[in-house]
């Protein structure tokens, strides 16, 4: 049975709630909207999704924005340092690691990681350089990192990463205070939304109806990668909670303000499937029991997650869609808003 995990979407802060709604957009748009049974909803769903874009970051200046964009230079040189090195493999001295991982560094890291990503929209760079560690540490061995001489960069891209979505975190949720209200209503749409997604999909990948065969095979294969996208989400959550506590402790048990987030109580704790109902009383067509009553089904580990997103999009086009379309491009050639 094909099912969409459940997650509490609630708990996710507004920007990775807008993250996980704009991959969300991508999956559908690569799945086609019309054979996911979805065209009805998608022009409304990308609108909504607009909306929730602009309210997200509407507001300029942030005591968090200068902190953010040197985290993100730094993390930016380390790349090109560490891709540097991996260019250097057909010149370096030989020996056997460097022999073993040659075909590995150019057929792969190389031709799926271009020069271009630093150049990505913020939350587009953070998630391929999450997939390029991750390839990093499972395509080299240890031999391999040694001889490429860009261990302790890995160490240190890993830290600056880690250090920028923190920030950025941040500064997305300060620039959302001022109009909590709204944002939450609009939480709400997306939500309503996505239940209808999550419904409509399982209804039909798990039909058998033999006249909707190709349609049941798109929507297993949406469903597959929807599972991916939530175990990215739930990843960034508990990277951030982690990060939370670490300042906790450190800060002798005062409260942190990246506590969970207000939005909690627009978004049910379950979204495997449409019968829950939102708080604002808006429920997702087809209301009736969903066929996603487990959260079991087409799991997938957080390494898809990190993959997917690269394989997409690392390969030196940037996105058209999300905030890339309404942000302006800044010094370091990055969307802002």
């Amino acid at each position: 049975m094909y099912t969409i995990n459940g997650f509490s979407i609630s708990k996710l802060n507004n920007a990775e709630v807008t993250a996980f709604y704009i991959n969300l957009q991508k999956a559908i748009t690569n799945g086609d909207a019309e054979k996911l049974g979805l065209s009805a909803i998608i022009e409304a769903y990308n609108a909504t999704l607009q909306r929730l874009i602009n309210q997200v970051y509407s507001t300029t200046g942030s005591e968090y924005t200068a902190a953010m964009k040197a985290a993100d230079s730094k993390r930016d040189q380390i790349y090109k340092r560490i891709r540097l090195r991996l260019q250097m493999v057909d010149v370096a001295e030989e020996n056997e690691a460097l022999n073993a991982c040659r075909d590995t560094v150019k057929a792969h890291l190389l031709s799926q990681y271009g020069a271009i990503i630093p150049q990505l929209p913020y939350q587009e760079e953070t998630a391929i350089l999450e997939g390029f560690l991750k390839d990093l540490r499972e395509k080299l061995d240890d031999s391999a990192i040694e001889a490429l001489g860009i261990s302790g960069d890995i160490s240190n891209l890993e830290d600056a990463n880690l250090e920028f979505i923190n920030l950025y975190s941040k500064r997305t949720e300060e620039k959302a205070e001022g109009d909590t209200g709204l944002t939450l209503k609009i939480r709400a749409e997306m939500y309503a939304f996505y239940q209808q997604i999550c419904f409509t999909t399982q209804y039909i990948a798990n039909s058998t109806d033999t006249t909707l065969a190709e349609k049941a095979a798109a929507c297993q294969s949406f469903i597959t990668v929807v599972n991916v996208i939530l175990e990215d989400a739930k990843k960034r959550y508990n990277q951030r909670i982690a990060g939370v506590e670490e300042n906790t402790d450190n800060e002798g048990g005062e409260e942190s303000e990246e506590s969970e987030e207000s939005g909690e109580g627009t978004e049910s704790g379950d979204n495997s499937g449409a019968s829950s109902t939102t708080d604002s009383g808006s429920s997702s067509s087809g209301s009736s029991s969903s066929s996603s009553g487990s959260s079991s089904g087409s799991t997938s580990s957080n390494s898809g997650s990190s993959s997917s997103s690269s394989s997409s999009q690392s390969s030196g086009s940037t996105s058209t869609e999300g905030p890339s379309e309404t942000g302006v491009v800044d010094e370091n050639g990055h969307v802002e808003f």
